[in-house]
């Protein structure tokens, strides 16, 4: 499964696309959807998905825009993006949404 193939997931699964449908859209089979899912926080119902994601994310020390592993500082504030440009991307978004 390629980085991009896990970037699709993650944006359909966010969308409330069920595993069936993400599979055959991204030619994969469907358990390794499900398996992909199941271990980035991503299983279950799609409506419920969107709003424990965060929640996840901050539980497992995962960015909230891509999900990948951040190493967090033994002191200070925890942080919530492993990058700026997911940081940037992440208040982009949420700003249009609420401007909108």
């Amino acid at each position: 499964m390629t980085q991009t193939q896990k970037t699709q997931i993650r944006i359909m699964r966010m969308q409330g696309m069920g595993y069936h449908m993400i599979a055959k859209e991204l030619c994969l089979k469907e358990n390794q959807v499900q398996l992909f899912c199941k271990m980035h926080g991503l299983a279950g119902d799609g409506n419920l998905v969107r709003l424990n994601y965060p929640i996840w994310c901050e539980q497992n020390s995962r960015c909230l825009v891509c999900g990948s592993k951040v190493k967090q500082p033994k002191t200070g504030r925890k942080k919530k993006f492993c990058s700026g440009r997911c940081r940037t991307r992440y208040f982009r978004e949420n700003y249009e949404a609420e401007v909108e």
